[in-house]
C-alpha cells in the first residue's frame, strides 16, 4: 500500500507544506515543499514539487498511489478540492483521506518514538479549530485526552511576543527565544496578566488578539505576516514595542527572556499535569511549540519525564508525516522507530560534476573528501558539506550544512556576519560523535534533531566555544555511525587530527533562504557567500586558482 501525506493546503495562511511517501508503514521519501520552490516555508502552497520527488524517489506513478492523506479535517469541502486539485496537477486523483491536524501532529511524534506508551503533548498556533491537545499512545492506539482550543494557544502566544519584540510571528521565534538568553525576566510578573499556568492547562488573555477584537476585518484564519496581531493592550502592559530594524535594547533582551521564561513554566506545568493525566512518564512533543529547544530542555529536566522523543519534524511539516503514519496504522501496518531524519533527494557524482561542468566551477575532485575537508577545518576555513539524502525538517544535520572548527575564537562571529547575514547574538550548534557526547555535554541521551538544548561540561566551553550559547548551553546533534557513517567518521577524524569531537554545524543557506536542496543552489549558496570552501560529493569547489 503506497500512501502519500501532505502537510500545507488551499487557505491563505498555511505554511510549511510538505510531502512523505510511505509503502506499508516504511517511509521512503519526505521532503519540505520550500526546497524546490525556494520560498522559505512554502506559504499557502500543496507542496507539488515535494510530491514529485516522492513518486521519483520510489519510481512510482501517481496512478499506485492508494491514498492521498491530509489533516483539514474539519474543513467544509476540503477532500473534494484535493482530489481535484490532484487531478489538475498529476492527471490522476488518489483516494482522499482526511484527519485531524494535531492528531496528525501526535502521530508524526509518538509512533516513530520506538515507545510502547507515551503521554503526548501537542502546541502550536491553530490547526482544525484548535491549538493543541494531549493524546495517550499505547501500543497501535492513539486518543485524545485534552483539546486546546483555537485562541487559547501558546503559539499565537509566542507569535505575538515574536511581533511585539520587531520580528516576524511563523518565521522568526527561534530569534526571540536566541536573543532571550541576552536578557533576564524581570518582566516575568507582568506576564500573569498575557498568559499563566491554570488548573487545567494555561490560560492565554483572549483580549489581547486583535483579530478577535476586529473580528469583521479579518476574514480568513491568518492575518498576513505584516500585520499586527495584538491590540494595545499588550503595550499597556509591557510599554512601547520595537519597530522592526530598531535597535535592542536591555529592555527588549528583557522582555524576550521573560517571554521565554513564561512558555518554560507554561511547558512544565503543562507537561506535568499531562503525565499526572495519563501515567505515563514517557514523553513526545510535536506542534511548532516544539522547535523552541530551551523549552524542550526545561521538561526534559522537569521531573516528570523519563524519556522524550521530539521527531526531526514538530512544524507543519509534520503533519504530512503524521497523516501518512496514521493511514498506515489503520491499514495494519507496523511503523518502525525513526531514527534520522535523511529523506530528500540526493545526487549522484555525474550530476553535480554535469552542473560543476556547466557553471565553469573552479573544482577538484577528492580520493577521500572526509580527509581533505579536515585540513580545511583545521585551517581555519569555513565549509559547505552536501552529501548524501537532503533533511527532512528544519535543522541542517550534517548532509547540508556548513561546518567549521568550533574552538576557533571569533568563528561565530565570521559566520553570522560574512556567510549567514544574519543578526550577531545568533547561536551555531555542534554536532558529536555519540561515543564522545558525555566529554562535552551533560545529557547522555541520543538527541539526533538538534531539538534540545544541554549543559556544557565543565572545562570545556573554550575548547569548542563557537557553539556555546551565552547561557552555556548548546542545541547539539548526536551522530552515530550506524545512521550516517560519512559525517560520523568526518568529526572523528577531525578529532584523530587534534581537534575535539565535534564540529560547528548550521544549515548549507543565507539568512531567511531555505537550506539548499540541489547541487547549482549550492553553489549559488557559496559564490554568494564568505563561506571558504563547498564539497559536493566527491568534488571541492574554490572560489580562486
Amino acid at each position: 500500500m503506497y500512501v502519500i501525506g501532505i502537510s500545507s493546503g488551499l487557505k491563505h495562511g498555511h505554511h510549511d507544506g510538505g510531502a512523505v511517501l510511505m509503502q506499508d508503514g516504511r517511509i521512503i521519501a519526505a521532503s519540505e515543499e520550500e526546497r524546490f520552490t525556494l520560498a522559505k516555508h512554502a506559504r499557502g502552497d500543496l507542496p507539488r514539487g515535494a510530491i514529485r520527488y516522492c513518486l521519483r524517489e520510489a519510481g512510482i506513478r501517481i496512478e499506485d498511489v492508494d491514498f492521498v492523506c491530509s489533516p483539514l479535517k474539519s474543513y467544509d469541502n476540503y477532500e473534494r478540492r484535493l482530489a481535484d486539485y490532484f487531478s489538475y496537477n498529476f492527471g490522476h486523483a488518489p483516494k482522499v483521506t482526511l484527519y485531524d491536524h494535531h492528531m496528525c501532529h501526535a502521530a508524526s511524534a509518538y509512533y516513530p518514538s520506538g515507545f510502547d506508551e507515551a503521554t503526548v503533548v501537542c502546541v502550536d498556533n491553530s490547526g482544525d479549530s484548535n491549538s493543541g491537545g494531549v493524546f495517550r499512545g499505547k501500543g497501535t492506539t492513539l486518543e485524545r485526552v485534552t483539546n486546546f482550543d483555537r485562541h487559547n494557544s501558546l503559539g499565537l502566544y509566542y507569535g505575538m511576543m515574536t511581533q511585539f519584540l520587531g520580528y516576524q510571528m511563523t518565521n522568526d521565534e527561534y530569534k526571540v527565544m536566541g536573543l532571550a538568553s541576552y536578557g533576564t525576566p524581570r518582566f516575568e510578573e507582568l506576564f500573569d496578566d498575557i498568559l499563566a499556568p491554570a488548573q487545567v492547562g494555561f490560560r492565554f488573555n483572549r483580549d489581547l488578539d486583535k483579530r478577535l477584537r476586529d473580528a469583521e476585518i479579518y476574514t480568513t484564519d491568518f492575518s498576513t505576516r505584516q500585520e499586527r496581531i495584538f491590540t494595545e493592550q499588550l503595550e499597556e502592559i509591557l510599554g512601547p514595542r520595537r519597530l522592526p530594524g530598531a535597535p535592542v535594547d536591555d529592555r527588549i533582551r528583557d522582555i524576550a527572556a521573560s517571554a521565554q521564561a513564561r512558555l518554560e513554566r507554561v511547558m512544565l506545568k503543562l507537561v506535568a499535569d499531562a503525565v499526572a493525566e495519563t501515567g505515563v512518564r514517557q514523553v513526545c512533543l510535536a506542534g511548532g511549540v516544539a522547535l523552541n529547544c530551551k523549552a524542550n530542555m526545561e521538561v526534559k529536566r522537569g521531573g516528570s519525564v523519563d524519556r522524550m522523543y521530539v521527531p526531526s519534524v514538530p512544524h507543519d511539516a509534520g503533519v504530512a508525516l503524521g497523516a501518512a503514519i496514521l493511514k498506515c496504522v489503520e491499514g495494519g501496518h507496523e511503523i518502525a522507530q525513526i531514527s534520522h531524519a535523511y529523506w530528500g533527494p540526493e545526487f549522484a557524482p555525474a550530476t553535480v560534476h554535469e552542473t560543476l561542468e556547466r557553471v565553469g566551477a573552479n573544482y577538484e575532485e577528492c580520493h577521500d573528501e572526509v580527509e581533505r575537508c579536515v585540513v580545511d577545518l583545521h585551517e581555519g576555513r569555513t565549509v559547505g558539506w552536501h552529501q548524501g539524502r537532503m533533511e527532512f525538517g528544519p535543522r541542517a544535520l550534517g548532509n547540508r550544512s556548513i561546518l567549521a572548527h568550533p574552538g576557533l575564537q571569533g568563528m561565530k562571529d565570521k559566520i553570522n556576519s560574512t556567510i549567514k547575514y544574519r543578526e550577531e547574538y545568533r547561536p551555531f550548534c555542534p554536532s558529536v560523535t555519540a561515543e564522545r557526547q558525555n566529554e562535552y555535554f551533560d545529557d547522555t541521551d541520543l538527541l539526533p534533531f538538534m531539538n534540545v538544548t544541554t549543559g556544557v561540561q565543565p572545562g570545556r566551553t573554550d575548547a569548542i566555544n563557537s557553539v556555546v550559547h551565552v547561557d552555556q548551553t548548546a542545541r547539539i546533534q548526536t551522530v552515530c555511525e550506524t545512521v550516517n557513517p560519512l559525517y560520523h567518521r568526518l568529526i572523528d577524524s577531525f578529532a584523530k587530527a587534534g581537534g575535539p569531537a565535534v564540529l560547528l554545524n548550521t544549515s548549507l543557506n543565507i539568512n531567511e533562504q531555505p537550506t539548499v536542496n540541489a547541487p547549482l543552489e549550492a553553489l549559488h549558496t557559496f559564490f554568494c557567500s564568505g563561506m571558504d570552501v563547498l564539497y559536493l560529493g566527491p568534488f571541492r569547489v574554490r572560489k580562486a586558482a
